[in-house]
């Protein structure tokens, strides 16, 4: 198909901490499993790397981080290998307000849609779950649930939200000779969130991102296409309920952000049966695509972007210094670390600085 003018909606939001010196970029470590989360945390930080306040968070898998319209930063505590976990926490001005019950495992994503928070519930893979959050009380209440049907595990991986449409997609296992295969279905709902269809992606399908676009559609990031060859970049319309366009990436791009409607999207493979030493970043400006190597096996999990830079979020086995947050300039290419940060896995930018 043909490549459209891509818009995208604001998707890393701002922080705005009242503090002697701002923080410019907040970053989470919680993904960590192989170390028992212990070096989990909470830190903001200059663009210069100096560490403005940092906190300890406990030792839970933290991959859901989202701040609101408010300025309030919202993380997801899921799971850890003694327990499953359904808080949110809700951090302001530099402190936790609140503790919100939700659903099981909130490690899928949280948006805000129609006047609300909304948490993505993985429900121990069994189906999931999205729950509502009001935005003045803090109340929070089950919003809409997706069971597991005749499969025998449906994983949440992660949900996106336009200003008309909520959307999910969830790993499943496939049927027939597919059985190393990876499998994805995505689901989306209006404004009241009464489900709207489901659309099966076939084999080879595994989106672990979702990025708005403009026009109410949808950019699902296809980490797996590269199993078959097939576009990995899809763009869906949920008014018609149909993928409108399929663009050619790099194969396997697993997350996505969007600055000023240029998107970035980092294409590492994130499977247990694929091993891949490739790392990379795709930059979509209007009709241009391009795409920036960067160093094999490098650790990063998440990004962010300003006007000037890409800012990502890295970290590798064991406790050692290449943890952190690394500048990316996107006309030369050169990467800098501008921060050391053990298990760095997830960030927040301020726009305004």
């Amino acid at each position: 198909m043909g490549m459209a003018v891509l818009t995208a909606m604001p998707g890393c939001r701002s922080v705005d901490v009242q503090q002697k010196e701002s923080v410019a970029l907040w970053v989470v470590a919680g993904t960590n499993r192989g170390e028992g989360f212990s070096r989990n945390s909470l830190a903001g930080y200059n663009l210069k790397g100096r560490r403005i306040q940092k906190i300890s968070l406990s030792d839970f898998y933290i991959d859901s981080m989202f701040v609101d319209s408010r300025e309030r930063l919202w993380l997801g505590q899921a799971w850890n290998d003694t327990k499953s976990d359904n808080k949110l926490l809700v951090w302001q001005d530099g402190k936790k307000v609140q503790e919100i019950a939700v659903g099981l495992r909130p490690e899928a994503g949280i948006v805000e849609f129609n006047g609300q928070i909304v948490a993505g519930c993985a429900e121990m893979g069994f189906g999931f779950s999205l729950w509502s959050v009001d935005m003045n009380t803090l109340a929070s209440k089950e919003a809409t649930a997706v069971p597991k049907g005749q499969k025998d595990f449906l994983l949440l991986t992660t949900i996106a939200a336009s200003d008309n449409y909520l959307v999910a997609a969830a790993a499943h296992d496939g049927t027939g000779g597919t059985p190393h295969s990876s499998h994805t279905t995505i689901w989306w709902f209006d404004r009241d969130f009464n489900p709207l269809g489901d659309m099966y992606l076939g084999p080879g399908s595994a989106v672990w991102s979702i990025l708005p676009l403009d026009k109410d559609r949808f950019l699902l990031l296809n980490n797996s296409a590269f199993e078959s060859g097939a576009p990995d970049l899809l763009v869906f319309d949920p008014a018609t309920g149909s993928i409108t366009e399929e663009i050619r990436g790099a194969g396997y791009p697993y997350r996505g952000t969007e600055r000023n409607g240029t998107i970035y999207i980092l294409n590492r493979i994130w499977s247990s049966v694929h091993v891949n030493s490739q790392r990379s970043l795709t930059i979509i400006e209007g009709d241009e695509i391009r795409t920036i190597v960067l160093p094999d096996d490098f650790g990063a999990v998440d990004l962010c972007a300003d006007e000037n830079y890409v800012y990502l979020a890295a970290w590798s086995r064991g406790n050692n210094n290449s943890d952190g947050v690394y500048q990316l300039d996107p006309v030369s290419g050169t990467l800098t670390q501008i921060i050391s940060h053990p298990d760095a896995s997830r960030l927040a930018l301020r726009h305004s600085r």
